[in-house]
């Protein structure tokens, strides 16, 4: 069954009755930035603003207290749209999560309205996935299995240009603590252990280890603790890095050459060496059938873009973790003039902008009526799930 052209229009008509109410949830959110899984008003305005419109809602999830997952109708094909919400510490909505949150949240809605009045079965689903800037929150949902009913995943990302598919970069997170002794740094300092000098001498070895990576690896830390008073010698020090490399192969080398670097820096020094590791996000696979059938949407509301399949973006999300699950899509779409720096206080304030409050509104009915031509066409879905085991 090919969905009725008249679909379309119904969804762009019902998000621009919703705009006022999704307008106002991403400034709430932009407002209020909540770190990775303390977005409790985030969550709490996302899953509220759904139960008003009949969603049902369940809530903490996957062990996490500011997830969600909200459901309406009943059957398959099952569609899900990822919310995010968390933001960055010191410059806030830098990513524009509050825009991928409300946008979310309005195609959910939208769809399942449009559905039922067209007498479509499915199930609607938006998940509220914290964390994406740290642990990543939706890596313990496709572990946990709340993919495996589901027919296809649609997210958005706000950007400096319009955009369907691509991938991504792999990328973990390693926290080195070294455990010195401490000392007095004039008197006695021969009797001490500088676990200080450990952390300068791992930045070395790795700095010295990017001249011999790959081109699309990245390799990039901070010193979290570097001791207490420069007459004291440190006794305790770390440093996070997070590894990043686009095949998987190659990545699980390059993190043992990191670990390494850090073991080498303890034996020189004398410190011992704790590790530990955050989850792995794993790349973003491309999907071109549903990537295809994103920028037919796109042309049709006059959003100019361009098909990124195949094109590796050198950046990373645990969307990439949803994509190796099930077919999914990620539009990206333009709030801030190109040449605006992600993760600086210029996107912020791009996030809460006229144009970033159009995106919220665009993106609501680009991703809905993605649904629905999935919902409409079942035909589709075969041939994305059909590219998805191919691969």
């Amino acid at each position: 069954m090919i969905i009725a052209p008249d679909m379309g229009r119904d969804i762009q008509g019902y998000v621009d009755t919703l705009a006022p109410a999704l307008i106002d949830l991403s400034h709430r959110i932009h407002a209020n930035p909540e770190l990775g899984l303390r977005e409790t008003k985030a969550s709490a305005w996302c899953a509220e603003l759904l139960r008003s419109y009949g969603f049902e809602v369940v809530s903490p999830l996957a062990g996490m207290a500011t997830a969600f997952r909200a459901s309406k109708g009943a059957g398959r094909p099952a569609v899900s749209f990822l919310a995010e919400y968390d933001a960055l510490p010191g410059v806030g909505h830098a990513c524009g999560h509050n825009v991928i949150g409300a946008s979310a949240v309005g195609a959910g809605i939208a769809l399942a309205a449009v559905l039922e009045k067209a007498g479509l079965g499915a199930t609607v689903i938006v998940d509220g996935t914290p964390a994406e800037e740290t642990v990543g929150g939706k890596i313990p949902l496709v572990e946990q299995g709340l993919y495996k009913d589901i027919d296809a995943v649609i997210s958005m990302h706000p950007d400096t240009r319009s955009s369907v598919g691509g991938t991504c970069l792999a990328v973990k997170s390693l926290v080195f603590s070294f455990h010195g002794k401490s000392a007095h740094a004039a008197a006695e300092p021969e009797k001490g252990i500088n676990a200080l000098d450990a952390v300068i001498q791992t930045f070395n070895n790795i700095n010295a280890l990017r001249q011999h990576v790959k081109p699309d690896a990245r390799l990039h830390g901070i010193v979290t603790q570097g001791g207490r008073a420069s007459n004291i010698v440190p006794d305790f020090a770390q440093a996070e890095f997070s590894v990043r490399a686009a095949d998987m192969g190659y990545f699980r080398d390059l993190l043992e050459r990191v670990r390494n670097c850090a073991r080498a820096a303890a034996t020189a020094t004398g410190a011992r060496l704790d590790i530990a590791e955050e989850p792995t996000f794993e790349p973003a696979r491309d999907n071109r059938t549903l990537s295809r059938l994103g920028l037919e949407v796109l042309a049709e509301l006059s959003i100019p873009a361009e098909d990124h399949s195949g094109r590796l973006q050198p950046a990373s999300t645990d969307f990439g973790n949803v994509s190796q699950a099930l077919p999914a899509v990620a539009f990206s779409l333009k709030i801030a003039p190109f040449g605006t720096v992600c993760h600086h206080a210029d996107f912020a304030r791009a996030a809460a902008s006229t144009e970033a409050d159009a995106c919220v509104v665009s993106a609501a009915k680009a991703m809905a009526i993605l649904g629905a031509r999935l919902v409409g066409n079942p035909e589709v879905l075969k041939e994305a799930w059909a590219e998805f085991r191919q691969e």
